[in-house]
């Protein structure tokens, strides 16, 4: 990922976002100051556009010279923890894009201005609790505005301190005097609703490669019959998400000699994995096509068009993202606790063959990863919970005016949580593979509790790469010890992207 994000409208994508959201620069192209133009002489300065939605949210008669700064700050209501900075600033970020389309009325320098802070490492502490995610995500954007146009609100510094207000100019930053237009532009829109949207986009991609990763290791371990992955099987059945990932397996697994020891057919949680695992595949595929195309279109009310001038439209309502937002974190969900259930096999003797009961010797003595497969029950079963809808919901706000309301940002909020969850259970599946895979390296088998040695089986190289990746973190279980910093290093592997793919230096999560 370069050093360098440019903006213009028309290209940001999900891990563009995630690299300015953890600290990338970012400048505005040039074709976007021109593109930006038009639309500023089609509103002039939007006085009557803001005045207009003042009579929509209040009733009444007009209000004339209203302030725009006064109407950014009478939107700065939200509440509950704040937003951590990287999700912050993927917002600062995706709202500068959208305003760089050029059909808001927005002068070049105040998106300018937007970058520059971004730049600078200042980062609005914005509460995260508090938008419909319908008329726009109103109330963190205003917390952004409310900085960006130096009205105070508190801010997190680069070196982490957080202050109550901050002297813009003292770090060579001009703060933006919105015209009435910008103050509305600024909020309307379903930004924060993409922001974590695009933060959960790059996450889950880690999240899957993990996952058919740590699949790839268990199906050796227990020594899995691999004509589950027919490619005429899956092809006939014609899932393009499901095709993909039988062959990653099967890549995965070229070379084993331990795959397929001929008995009954396998359980589902090792036959079925790749129609699970490859609908997550077509789930992300989906909900990453509608981010990249909300965060290079028009989410703003209202808008310029060449062809029509100023019309107003409800481009500002979150539900398309709301709706992706929640197909993923239900896919993710499906997709983990089908992990869990081979996390399960593994360490349930009678289950894995002639595996030892939760995968070390002297069970009694020991407990060994038992524990390990609590948590990742634990965190499946909220996985559930956190998978509820959030779209189906809406309550209607502003005097029935807006009557129809998205959640989204609630459905964007779950989703970053859950991943959280998800990388657990990823990684919980790989620490027990490779301790599986450990004793099938050194030919190690049990029948009850008899130990026996035997020539060892050729492991495939791609998951004897796999189980390396988990050993640079982790060392072989032998006795007890305390389980948190085990199952913590597993977890900042999946979360680097390294369990599948080995690159040293990745984006951070």
């Amino acid at each position: 990922m370069p050093a360098t994000i440019v903006i213009n409208g028309s290209a940001l994508r999900p891990d563009h976002v995630a690299a300015v959201a953890h600290g990338a620069r970012v400048v505005l192209g040039g074709e976007a100051r021109r593109a930006m133009l038009p639309s500023l002489h089609a509103f002039g300065d939007g006085t009557a556009v803001l005045e207009g939605k003042r009579r929509q949210l209040i009733g009444g008669p007009q209000v004339e010279g209203a302030a725009p700064e006064a109407f950014i700050l009478s939107h700065c209501s939200a509440v509950g923890a704040a937003l951590p900075v990287p999700v912050a600033r993927a917002l600062i970020l995706c709202r500068a894009n959208v305003l760089a389309v050029g059909a808001s009325g927005v002068r070049p320098e105040t998106v300018q201005a937007m970058l520059d802070l971004l730049n600078s490492g200042l980062t609005p502490v914005i509460p995260s609790q508090g938008s419909v995610g319908a008329a726009g995500d109103l109330a963190p954007l205003a917390h952004a505005a409310r900085v960006l146009c130096g009205l105070g609100g508190a801010v997190d510094l680069p070196d982490g301190r957080r202050v109550d207000r901050v002297d813009l100019g003292a770090w060579g930053l001009t703060a933006v005097k919105p015209t009435p237009k910008e103050a509305l532009s600024l909020i309307n829109g379903a930004t924060l609703t993409v922001a974590l949207a695009a933060m959960a986009v790059h996450r889950a991609r880690r999240v899957r490669d993990a996952l058919v990763t740590a699949c790839a290791m268990t199906m050796e371990a227990l020594r899995a019959d691999l004509r589950c992955l027919s490619p005429g099987g899956m092809e006939l059945r014609g899932h393009p998400g499901g095709v993909a990932v039988a062959a990653e397996l099967r890549a995965l697994l070229a070379g084993s000699e331990l795959a397929f020891a001929g008995r009954a057919p396998d359980p589902f949680s090792l036959r079925a994995a790749p129609a699970v695992l490859g609908a997550l595949t077509e789930a992300l595929d989906h909900v990453q096509a509608v981010v990249i195309r909300e965060l290079n279109g028009a989410c703003d009310n209202p808008i310029w068009l060449e062809a029509e001038g100023v019309v107003e439209v409800g481009n500002f309502h979150g539900a398309p993202v709301a709706l992706a937002l929640d197909y993923l974190r239900a896919a993710l969900t499906q997709a983990v606790t089908q992990s869990e259930r081979r996390t399960y096999r593994l360490c349930t003797g009678h289950l894995a063959g002639d595996l030892p009961s939760f995968l070390v010797e002297g069970t009694g003595l020991n407990s060994g990863l038992m524990l390990a497969q609590y948590t990742a029950a634990s965190l499946a079963s909220e996985c559930k919970g956190l998978s509820h809808p959030a779209v189906v919901d809406s309550i209607p706000t502003v005097q029935h005016s807006e009557d129809h309301v998205s959640m989204g940002p609630i459905a964007g909020r779950l989703a970053l949580r859950l991943l959280e969850n998800t990388a657990d259970i990823a990684a919980i599946e790989a620490l027990f593979a490779a301790q599986a895979l450990d004793f099938r390296r050194a030919g190690v088998r049990f029948r009850g509790p008899v130990r026996e040695v035997e020539p060892p089986l050729a492991g495939a190289p791609g998951v004897e790469a796999a189980r390396l990746r988990v050993r640079e973190v982790v060392s072989f279980w032998e006795d007890d010890r305390i389980l948190e910093p085990t199952l913590s290093a597993a977890g900042a592997l999946v979360r680097s992207g390294r369990l599948a793919c080995g690159v040293g230096q990745m984006d951070p999560w």
